[in-house]
Formats: C-alpha cells, sequence, structure tokens
C-alpha cells in the first residue's frame, strides 16, 4: 500500500519525465496494464490507450498536429487514494509553428509504485466528480 505523498511524488517524477518530450523517460513509471482515457467532452477523437504501447500511440497522436508537446503539472492534490493533476499542455502547431497552451485536469491512478491509468477531464471540478462518481 502506498502513501498520498509517495504517490504524490511518483506522479511528480512522471511529470518530470513527461517534461523531456521522450517517451521511454515515462516508461518506468507505467504499469503494464495502464489504461489512459481520453473521454469524448476532451477530443473530438475519444479513445481509450491500454498498456505502454497504447502510451505511444497517444504521444504518436500529436505527431503531425503538434510539435515540442510537453506535459507539465501545474497543481497536485491527493485525493480519494488517486492523485489529481490540473494539467497544463504546450507545444507548437506543426504547420504553423505558432505557440499552443491546452489546460485539463486528470485523475491519475497509482498502484504498488506505477501509475495504472490516466482520465483526463476539462477542469480539476470535473475530475472532482469522476471521482465521487465511483
Amino acid at each position: 500500500m502506498s502513501s498520498h505523498r509517495s504517490d504524490v511524488e511518483l506522479v511528480e517524477r512522471l511529470f518530470a519525465a513527461f517534461g523531456t518530450g521522450r517517451l521511454d523517460a515515462i516508461r518506468e513509471f507505467i504499469a503494464d496494464d495502464f489504461v489512459l482515457v481520453i473521454p469524448p467532452s476532451m477530443s473530438a477523437e475519444p479513445d481509450t490507450y491500454t498498456g505502454p504501447e497504447g502510451a505511444r500511440r497517444y504521444m504518436d497522436a500529436f505527431e503531425g498536429v503538434l510539435d515540442d508537446v510537453r506535459f507539465h503539472a501545474e497543481e497536485l492534490h491527493a485525493e480519494r487514494g488517486c492523485v489529481l493533476a490540473l494539467v497544463r499542455v504546450t507545444g507548437r502547431g506543426a504547420t504553423s509553428g505558432l505557440p499552443v497552451t491546452m489546460r485539463s485536469a486528470s485523475v491519475i491512478r497509482v498502484r504498488d509504485g506505477e501509475i495504472t491509468g490516466i482520465e483526463s477531464h476539462r477542469d480539476l471540478a470535473a475530475a472532482r466528480e469522476a471521482l465521487s462518481d465511483r
């Protein structure tokens, strides 16, 4: 059983690895049964990405759309056995070169020192609501 503090520290390290822009840097943090959910409220192309290959497929989806994609945790909160993250995604338009910034919130699930799931939401209130529905 992990403590809330160690879960938050793990998520901090995950976002530091995301900051490198290298997918191989995050592999050590995600479980083999990792699941990333991008719901219809967050994307015109909602999807569920499973395992390390799913994480790669998610990151590959930015190719040709956004360059230099980075994920930044602006806030982290341990709540109800999960870590809630206020996330800022930055990059440059692949064609225009214009800077792009998107914000969302994620419910991040941790088990035995590994990230087992990430579910994206429009903001912290929506993430907390999803968490309370479980």
